[in-house]
């Protein structure tokens, strides 16, 4: 079961990759989702923690494309909680970090 407000909330924390925004991320899902923030920023975080932990890590690959495959299955198989723009959104920003 799609978990809409994690989605949306996991959206918002990571924004657009490339564009800056003078609010921290932490912030913006305040202002998205009022005091559920203060529950829902440690789930994200622990979230992208795990990702960034896995082993072999996922930017260990030939391409950014084969990365954000990487990830996006990753993400599949251990937060089906997610739905597809929250997905798209960790796999771009994960990519373009590495880039």
């Amino acid at each position: 079961m799609v978990d809409v407000e994690l989605s949306r909330a996991l959206v918002t924390y990571l924004g657009s990759p490339g564009v800056l925004n003078a609010r921290d991320p932490e912030l913006r899902v305040v202002d998205l989702l009022g005091d559920r923030a203060y529950d829902v920023v440690p789930r994200i975080r622990a979230m992208l923690a795990d990702l960034d932990a896995v082993s072999p890590p996922l930017w260990n690959t030939a391409s950014l494309q084969e990365m954000g495959r990487n990830v996006e299955r990753w993400l599949t198989e251990n937060h089906p909680e997610l739905d597809e723009a929250a997905v798209d959104a960790v796999a771009n920003s994960y990519t373009f970090t590495y880039k």
